[in-house]
């Protein structure tokens, strides 16, 4: 079974080799068929994270000649003379191997919508990224998020994926095709309206906030609880552990305000302010003063300089700091 938190593409070959043997005996989930058809969409990619940079596609009877050459290459590097039953087994393989890809390529060939090129950008910490979508909606990234997309948006939805951090979405409205952003254990769903969400790794919840139109929030695990509708200045918030999705009312100047290089925490856990400090500042905080977990703080920053901002935290919350080095620093 798929671990919730592992990478899709980070697969090992003995799992993608289960995930096709379940597919042709038709015992496969629908998950299991998704990440077998993203793991498909990632062949024909170049290896390794893109930012936005465009990609050529590369076909299904390329791709087949391509692996079907790579088998033939592996024969040809093994010992001249083997054992009769090494050469039969070995042919075998590569025939059912040759067999598997053909079969599965010839799916993924027809399946309807045709399978679509993704790209994976990320913001660096320190800085945000805007990311505009074939769509004509635009995805503002805050620092240390990454998001992929697909090049275009085929079939009946429009899915991205928020793999980390925050990100606040503009989208075109298209009430023929709803817009989906899978953010951990959410699925998020709108027609065309502008929304902010945060999903870091680190953080122990989960914040949609609205700032415009209607946003439909659902639990992934819980399929059969209907999506709870969100109105503009509302946030909902899921404890990913629990799972329960609780609503507040919150100002607009508080939604998103970090895509215009300024920072609104309103009544904020102290951490999460200081996870946020890290991300734009690129520094690692190191907190040696347990009973500041629970503090929580309103405040509003611009672009004062680190060394400011955490004088005048520490003497809301009466805590000393130090600089350990040029990328850390310490809380006691």
């Amino acid at each position: 079974m798929f671990c919730k938190g592992q990478n899709r593409f980070a697969m090992t070959q003995e799992y993608i080799r289960l995930l096709a043997r379940k597919f042709f005996e038709g015992t496969a989930s629908e998950e299991e068929k998704q990440l077998l058809h993203e793991w498909y969409d990632q062949l024909i990619e170049d290896e390794g994270p893109q930012n936005i940079a465009t990609l050529k596609p590369e076909g299904p009877d390329e791709i087949r000649e391509r692996m079907q050459a790579n088998i033939r290459n592996r024969q040809q590097q093994r010992p001249a003379k083997p054992f009769g039953w090494v050469r039969r087994l070995t042919a075998w393989s590569s025939a059912a191997a040759a067999v598997v890809i053909v079969g599965f390529l010839l799916w993924a060939n027809e399946r309807k919508p045709a399978p679509a090129l993704s790209r994976l950008v990320q913001a660096p910490f320190g800085k945000t990224l805007k990311v505009s979508l074939p769509d004509g909606s635009h995805i503002w990234l805050n620092a240390g998020s990454s998001l992929s997309y697909p090049v275009a948006f085929k079939g009946k939805t429009r899915e991205v994926v928020l793999r980390e951090g925050q990100a606040f979405f503009d989208i075109s409205r298209d009430t023929t095709k709803p817009f989906i952003v899978h953010a951990k254990t959410l699925d998020i769903t709108v027609l065309g309206t502008s929304f902010d969400v945060k999903a870091y790794q680190n953080d122990p919840d989960i914040k949609v906030t609205v700032k415009t139109g209607k946003v439909g929030v659902k639990v992934r695990d819980k399929p059969g609880q209907p999506a709870l509708m969100l109105l503009p200045a509302e946030q909902a918030v899921v404890a990913e552990k629990a799972q329960n999705i609780q609503v507040n009312e919150i100002s607009k100047p508080a939604i998103a305000p970090w895509k215009d290089n300024r920072m609104v925490f309103e009544d904020e856990l102290l951490v999460e302010v200081l996870h946020a400090l890290e991300r734009k500042y690129d520094q690692h905080i190191i907190i040696e003063k347990p009973e500041l977990s629970t503090e929580k703080i309103s405040l509003t920053l611009n672009d004062q300089p680190m060394n400011d901002v955490l004088k005048v935290l520490g003497f809301s919350k009466n805590f000393n700091y130090s600089q350990l080095n040029d990328s850390t620093i310490v809380i006691r």
